[in-house]
Parts: C-alpha cells; sequence; structure tokens
C-alpha cells in the first residue's frame, strides 16, 4: 500500500486513520470494512482501490476500535455508536458520498443512508448479513458443494485467541481460510499485516464482543436499527442500492439476501461465483469495474 494514501484526521478526539485516493474533484466512494479483529481499510480494500482510483475519489475508513483507529471507550462497541462516529467522519471531511460497506460494514452504511440521507448518494452492499437478514431468518449457506438451512443463531461465537492471549498466524491463517475461497490469496504480507492489526485491537476486540455478543439478546439488541432489523427498513430508502455478492458466502446466501433486494424500488444484485466473505478481495477488479460503471452512471 502506497504511504501517500494514509490519512488521519480527528473525530471527537479520536485519531481517525483512513486511505484516500484518486482525484477529489471526481465522485467519491466511501468504504466501510467488516467487524473482524483483523478487519481493516486497508486489508478488505487495498486490492481493489487500485481499480477504482483512476475514475472515482475513493475513500476506506478504519471505523473506531479497528485498524488503526483507536477504540477510547466501550460506548464504541456498539454498531449504532459506530454508525454515528462515521457520520460525524463524513462531516468533518464534508463528504457526501457512494457509501459502501462489507459484512458489519454493510449495516453500518444502511445505518448512514437512514440517518444522514443527505450524505449518501448511493448504497453499495457486499455480502453483508446485518442488511440482509436477522437472526431468525431461514436463509440458506454454503457447505462445500450444497447448501442447507443452518441451526438456529447461536450467541456470538468468540474465537479462542481473543481470550487464551494473544493473537497468532496460524489463527488468523484459520480464520482467512474460512473466508477465502483462493486460498492462494493468504500470503505472508497478508498475514503479517493481519497479526499487526489484530494485536494492535486484541483487548478492544475482546470487550467489544464480550459486550454486544455475550447472549443472545445482547447480539440481537446490537443489530436492531429503531427496534427491527436493519433489513426491515429497505422500503424507506430512497436512494439506488448496489448489491455485490458472492454465491459461497459463509453467511447470508444470494437467496437469502432477496429478502433485502426486493424491499427497495432502485436495486441491482451483482452475484459472483469462487468467492467467499470477502468478494471485493478475491475478485478485485472485476468488482472494481461493477462499483464504477453503478457509480458514474449515477453520477
Amino acid at each position: 500500500m502506497d504511504d501517500q494514501m494514509h490519512r488521519y484526521v480527528d473525530i471527537d478526539g479520536i485519531r481517525t486513520h483512513y486511505l484516500e485516493a484518486g482525484d477529489p474533484e471526481k465522485e467519491t466512494v466511501l468504504l466501510i470494512h467488516g467487524g473482524l479483529a483483523t478487519s481493516c481499510a486497508e486489508i478488505n480494500y487495498g486490492p481493489a482501490i487500485p481499480y477504482l482510483e483512476g475514475d472515482l475519489h475513493v475513500i476506506a475508513v478504519d471505523v473506531v476500535g479497528f485498524g488503526r483507529t483507536p477504540c477510547p471507550s466501550s460506548e464504541y462497541h456498539f454498531m449504532s455508536a459506530q454508525g454515528d462516529f462515521l457520520i460525524r467522519f463524513m462531516e468533518t471531511l464534508d463528504l457526501v458520498a457512494h457509501v459502501g460497506g462489507n459484512s458489519l460494514g454493510g449495516w453500518l452504511a444502511n445505518y448512514i443512508a437512514h440517518e444522514a440521507p443527505q450524505r449518501v448518494k448511493s448504497l453499495i452492499v457486499i455480502n453483508s448479513l446485518g442488511a440482509a437478514a436477522g437472526p431468525d431468518d431461514p436463509y440458506v449457506v454454503w457447505d462445500g458443494d450444497r447448501r442447507e438451512h443452518p441451526p438456529p443463531r447461536r450467541p456470538f461465537a468468540i474465537s479462542k485467541w481473543l481470550f487464551g492471549g494473544k493473537p497468532t498466524r496460524e489463527a488468523i491463517r484459520e480464520k482467512f481460510e474460512k473466508n477465502f475461497a483462493n486460498k492462494a490469496l493468504i500470503t505472508d504480507e497478508l498475514l503479517d499485516l493481519a497479526l499487526e492489526i489484530a494485536l494492535r485491537n486484541v483487548e478492544t476486540a475482546t470487550e467489544r464482543a464480550r459486550s454486544t455478543g455475550s447472549s443472545t439478546d445482547a447480539s440481537r439488541n446490537n443489530q436492531m436499527y429503531r427496534g427491527k432489523f436493519m433489513w426491515e427498513h429497505a422500503r424507506n430508502l430512497r436512494l439506488p442500492v448496489l448489491m455485490t455478492w458472492s454465491r459461497e458466502n459463509p453467511g447470508t446466501s444470494p437467496e437469502g439476501a432477496m429478502r433485502y433486494f426486493n424491499d427497495i424500488d432502485d436495486a441491482q444484485m451483482h452475484v459472483f461465483t469462487k468467492a467467499r466473505h470477502h468478494v471485493m478481495i478475491e475478485h478485485p477488479e472485476e468488482w472494481a469495474n461493477v462499483v464504477r460503471e453503478f457509480v458514474l452512471a449515477r453520477s
């Protein structure tokens, strides 16, 4: 990653890290990563940014408590507080953008669209469980070469290395192998960066998991927006939505995501094969092409 892309800005006294690339005079895309302890702007969107920056202005932010953005207090452990933080980030940089998010980031992108619609031109939802389904939905998951209904959702499962001491390369590799179809992408360079990020944030990740996933009710309440699951508010969106999904996503399948899709007036869905949870990492050029065409058509 080019060191010149790294930026910092003060948000509520928090030194907030983000990546920036492309011409600020062009359409802006704000990208939000997911909720793993290793998630950050550089890992989740670094491979795709080179394919976007020629035609777009790209900003990828480290949410408070992730990547290189510290978490000063437990109030930021909750998804709504993270969403409010990102709105203040957009206000501070005076951003009006096409907002995209993967997994947890998809929930946060939806939150911003509902809470600060004047700042959002369109949504880009990427394999986002929080956007597409609630814990009781009978969605299906990919299991090898077949699909099956999962058992009832249990409380948030916290990786052993969060409670068992410092993260290790082996634990991180195991997590990536579950989330990548193409195992060749799990390079030493990626593992080094992921380990650095995990070691930086392990205490915050542990406390966040305890706060928000200690029980089924705690996990459920953290995913709620105004008393409902986020996908139940889809019909209130008054902006274009692009959904980019993986057929083999180890969470909400494309079929499960259709409930969200069918409630939106202006929506497109693009499904990739041979990718799991991080399609923007596994197919960066193809994914970027889909996003670029979607955004430019709405400029």
